[in-house]
């Protein structure tokens, strides 16, 4: 049999000292699905820096206690609470009579500092539906959002148009016309020209993606 990783030991030996199940460990970690942990554990998989942090946290240690001595993996950058900044999630975007509004908060989660550029708000927005596919963005991700108007032309966005929802595509912009492009082929591009480019509210960039199971 396979010897499991140290860091996987680690975490076994923690939450057996404590008499905790894996579902309980999940559950404090905020995973939706308990087999993530238990992945980690099984030396299938590795927590995130985040989790890292989360870990630590729950069983009142020190990240460098639980990594320095214990952690071979190298992708693995032992962090502090103080690197990270939360973010608010929202479901959904709408244009407000003061700019931008965000609704349906649905609390917050962590983003290392070092990923935020100074001097712009952000916030998670959740996807919602499947015309971003062909990017890898797929219904019930987390999309971060820098909340600025200004894009290149194909970056992603999170836009607004003419009062629904917002939604993410990529945005090109000419003089005349601004197309919206989903990267699913089921749906067509749609192009404003004139004074229908007035309709658009571009509500922010976009940084990441991430996903929860």
């Amino acid at each position: 049999m396979e010897e499991l990783p140290k860091l996987s030991k680690k975490l076994i030996n923690l939450r057996e000292s404590k008499d905790w199940s894996k579902t309980l460990v999940a559950n404090k970690l905020g995973l939706k699905n308990m087999q993530t942990y238990a992945n980690w554990e099984y030396g299938k998989s590795e927590p995130s820096s985040e989790m890292i942090i989360r870990l630590a946290e729950i069983y009142g240690i020190t990240t460098d206690k639980l990594l320095d001595k214990y952690n071979t993996a190298s992708n693995i950058i032992p962090t502090s609470p103080t690197d990270f900044t939360e973010v608010p999630v929202v479901g959904t975007i709408k244009a407000g009579p003061n700019g931008l509004a965000l609704e349906n908060y649905q609390g917050v989660e962590s983003v290392l500092k070092k990923d935020l550029g100074g001097g712009h708000d952000y916030f998670w927005l959740v996807v919602s539906g499947d015309s971003m596919i062909g990017d890898g963005i797929y219904d019930g991700d987390f999309a971060l959002i820098k909340r600025t108007p200004e894009f290149n032309n194909g970056d992603i966005c999170a836009i607004i148009v003419d009062g629904e929802e917002g939604t993410l595509k990529h945005v090109t912009k000419s003089k005349d016309s601004i197309v919206l492009t989903a990267s699913n082929p089921v749906y067509q591009p749609r192009v404003f020209v004139g004074s229908q480019m007035n309709e658009i509210l571009i509500a922010g960039r976009l940084v990441e993606t991430k996903r929860k199971y």
